[in-house]
């Protein structure tokens, strides 16, 4: 990771010269958003990218996030699909169309 930021910021430098005086506020915000990622990226990856169970729907929670996804699209496909509610009791993938209770 400190070897391909030290290529960036090589490759910005290199840029630099190239560009006329009019353009390098592009440069500018260019290492300031690079910057904001590398400083917040590590804040991104404490959330948790994989499913934990949510034993009151039968469905997949991922971190903070408020959706309930198919367990069973997550599983075979490894994609995250928001499941919906039928009833108090029961959801359903669109995908799929399994339908998901509550585990007990």
């Amino acid at each position: 990771m400190n070897n391909s930021l030290h290529s960036i910021h090589q490759l910005i430098s290199e840029i630099a010269t190239k560009l006329s005086e009019d353009d390098q506020h592009l440069l500018t915000a260019l290492q300031h958003e690079i910057d904001k990622v590398m400083l917040h990226g590590s804040e991104e990856n404490t959330h948790p990218s994989t499913p934990h169970p949510d034993k009151a729907s039968g469905c997949y929670r991922f971190g903070d996030d408020p959706d309930y996804y198919c367990p069973h699209c997550f599983d075979n496909l490894q994609q995250k699909i928001s499941t919906q509610r039928l009833n108090k009791q029961l959801r359903v993938c669109p995908q799929c169309r399994s339908s998901l209770r509550p585990l007990q």
